[in-house]
């Protein structure tokens, strides 16, 4: 594929002759398509392609510049580090040119609310939504232009005591710097990845983990981090990953994940390039549908998912809180009347049933499991974190 070898030439200055316009829709697709900057002068391109490549890359760069000020200069005074983001670009050739959303930070729990507070009386609006508000792991403000989650916690691993072990870890390493320890980064966006397995996987959340690697983790510190993905059951994620990008993004190699199953990177890679950035490009009804039947295993988890997804989509649960228990009432006749529009539902049906084996069976394998569902909570001194899995 023409983009993976742009993304070659942009990473590691390979060469790359031939680029078309569905190359750079995929890397907008994959929110990636600011990484080329530097080699695009060295390619044949038409005029309008040219243009409006060059476009994107200096709108992004211009974000990326309010979004670095904005990040230095926080109107809170506990202490923090941030989560991805700047995080991650510090580790790319040029980081300047690596798509930023969010700014992501956590606090020490204790801190949380201070600096939520203080985000309020700066004149920072808040924009958390009501479930994110319930679920309890972050709110949102604006900052002249720039989302910024405060959270209190951040792990979404489906074990309890791993969750824990990695908020743990990056509570305890916050620091003056507001960057955590080399170690510690890595298995944030490695985390990262895992908690998109479900929705949907990109590139940018991939390259972010490559270039983690090729900064940090050669074979001679492999074992010690090693120890640290063990304990939060990332470690096959961890050498999965790292193999397919060598296979396919021109990472160099390394040691430690040479006996990987080749099978589970290409598996890994069609997916990701299936979903795009955060699922960008499973929006339609059939890979909908598949997302319905990779997340639900049990009647309960059915139940529960209409539950959660009734209380997003039924407006009316926010205003009128006595409705919230039978919002998955509501969330069950939104799917048949999808359903009811949809045409030669059997046949697709069976088609999108195989493929959700197929994820489950890939997600089982990568020994990840679905993004965890809870409440997180900090009161009377203590911090609780409760499940609802299926």
């Amino acid at each position: 594929m023409n983009m993976l070898n742009l993304l070659k030439a942009s990473l590691w200055g390979n060469d790359v002759t031939t680029v078309t316009r569905e190359d750079f829709e995929e890397m907008k697709s994959q929110a990636v398509v600011s990484l080329p900057a530097t080699v695009l002068s060295k390619i044949e391109l038409d005029k309008e392609l040219r243009r409006d490549w060059q476009k994107i890359i200096l709108q992004q760069v211009g974000y990326n510049t309010n979004y670095i000020f904005q990040q230095e200069n926080l109107p809170i005074s506990v202490p923090y580090v941030i989560l991805k983001g700047s995080a991650a670009a510090k580790y790319y050739p040029y980081p300047e040119f690596r798509t930023m959303g969010d700014i992501d930070i956590i606090t020490r729990r204790e801190d949380y609310e201070t600096a939520c507070r203080e985000f309020l009386d700066s004149g920072c609006p808040e924009l958390t939504e009501t479930h994110q508000k319930e679920f309890g792991r972050h709110r949102s403000f604006l900052k002249n232009g720039v989302v910024i989650e405060v959270h209190l916690f951040f792990s979404l691993l489906n074990d309890p005591e791993k969750a824990n072990y990695l908020d743990d870890l990056i509570i305890n390493n916050i620091n003056p710097s507001h960057f955590l320890p080399d170690p510690v980064n890595g298995l944030v966006l490695l985390e990262h990845i895992s908690q998109h397995l479900e929705e949907g996987l990109g590139l940018r959340q991939i390259i972010d983990w490559m270039m983690f690697v090729d900064k940090y983790l050669k074979d001679n510190k492999w074992n010690k981090f090693r120890e640290m993905a063990q304990k939060t059951g990332l470690e096959t994620l961890a050498i999965v990953t790292t193999r397919m990008c060598e296979m396919y993004l021109g990472l160099p190699e390394h040691q430690w994940c040479k006996a990987v199953d080749e099978t589970l990177c290409h598996k890994l890679m069609d997916y990701v390039l299936d979903s795009g950035n955060f699922g960008i490009k499973r929006n339609d009804e059939s890979s909908v549908s598949i997302n319905l039947l990779t997340y639900v295993r049990t009647p309960a988890a059915f139940f529960r998912l209409l539950q959660e997804r009734g209380l997003v989509n039924w407006k009316a649960t926010r205003k009128y809180g006595i409705l919230k228990p039978f919002a998955w009432i509501y969330q069950l006749f939104r799917y048949q009347i999808l359903s009811v529009k949809r045409k030669d539902v059997s046949e697709k049906m069976k088609k999108e049933y195989t493929i959700s084996r197929e994820r489950i069976a890939l997600f089982d394998a990568l020994g990840t499991k679905q993004v965890s569902k809870g409440l997180a909570v900090y009161e009377n001194g203590e911090y609780t974190k409760t499940y609802k899995r299926p």
